[in-house]
């Protein structure tokens, strides 16, 4: 009979990172199981096994959990983007909240030793003032801020009144060249290689914002490390706050562009509510749990390793 159990399970894995935390756990020896809503992502866009699951289904979810046996079941499906998340509400709080409490359900009848890791999000804080720590209030301003914190908060009930082994990562702005290109950093990289192909300018929202951009790798990094320790909620960030300028002169600086030629400021682009600066206390979390931070890929390293991967894919 063959063996069929894995170390992890990724539910919504076909995004950034969950092909990224599989590439990680393949280098580490651990068997992985990716599951995605849509089976086309089977046949067109991957070059591994994706299993088909619907994460409002409770039986479907008890079938694979029964069938595979995982130890860590990360949660990563949902509506992820903050913009979209006024249009589409009903499904930004299904996907982050009802298909999370759908699972914890399932963990808690089937095994509550199996580890389980939700993607938590810094919308959550909203306009806060100051660093974001653990300790600090939040008040979400967006559809999706608000379904993240109501997954967050249930999957803290689930550790702290029912013993499961549930863990909140709190996640920052993340990049890498798997990025919808929809998502600011991945549209700055195509501006400049478009400004400097085609002289074409490029339409954006406010660029008055602030951000802790992150390297998808290095936060997949740093979750594994946070799965060894006690089940908790922490922050996973790099504490490198910079301006949405900053990345735009990062990008035509390689090409040696002046971005404000090739940049057009569009009230079409903007949000309803948007929060102009969100930093963290990330060493916070490291510290207490005796985490080493490895040099991380941010800012321009960052913008230099995306328009490479862009320019090098003719797909783009």
């Amino acid at each position: 009979m063959i063996n069929s159990k894995c170390h992890s399970l990724i539910i919504g894995g076909t995004g950034q990172f969950g092909i990224s935390l599989k590439n990680l756990l393949n280098k580490k020896k651990e068997k992985v199981i990716i599951t995605s809503r849509f089976k086309k992502s089977i046949t067109k866009n991957f070059f591994f096994e994706v299993i088909v699951l619907d994460i409002y289904n409770k039986e479907k979810i008890i079938k694979i959990i029964e069938k595979y046996k995982p130890q860590n079941i990360f949660y990563f499906a949902g509506q992820s983007s903050p913009n979209i998340s006024f249009v589409k509400k009903k499904e930004t709080f299904r996907s982050n909240f009802i298909g999370c409490k759908n699972v914890l359900e399932c963990i808690y009848k089937i095994d509550k030793n199996i580890k389980f890791i939700y993607a938590a999000s810094s919308e959550m804080y909203g306009n806060l003032k100051g660093k974001i720590s653990l300790r600090s209030k939040k008040y979400p301003v967006n559809p999706y801020g608000i379904s993240k914190l109501k997954g967050f908060n249930l999957t803290k009930l689930y550790r702290e009144k029912y013993n499961l082994k549930a863990y909140n990562a709190i996640i920052f702005n993340t990049e890498s060249t798997l990025r919808d290109k929809s998502f600011f950093i991945p549209k700055v990289c195509m501006a400049a290689i478009n400004a400097y192909k085609y002289k074409i300018k490029t339409k954006f929202g406010n660029l008055d914002i602030q951000r802790e951009w992150n390297w998808c790798d290095d936060q997949c990094e740093l979750l594994f490390k946070f799965l060894k320790k006690e089940p908790q909620d922490f922050i996973i960030s790099n504490g490198k706050c910079l301006s949405a300028k900053k990345m735009l002169k990062f990008a035509f600086d390689y090409f040696k562009l002046d971005y404000k030629k090739y940049i057009i400021q569009d009230k079409k682009f903007l949000r309803p509510i948007d929060i102009k600066i969100k930093t963290s206390k990330y060493r916070e979390s490291l510290v207490k749990n005796n985490i080493v931070k490895k040099n991380y890929i941010y800012g321009k390293k960052m913008v230099k390793l995306m328009i490479k991967y862009y320019l090098k894919n003719s797909n783009y």
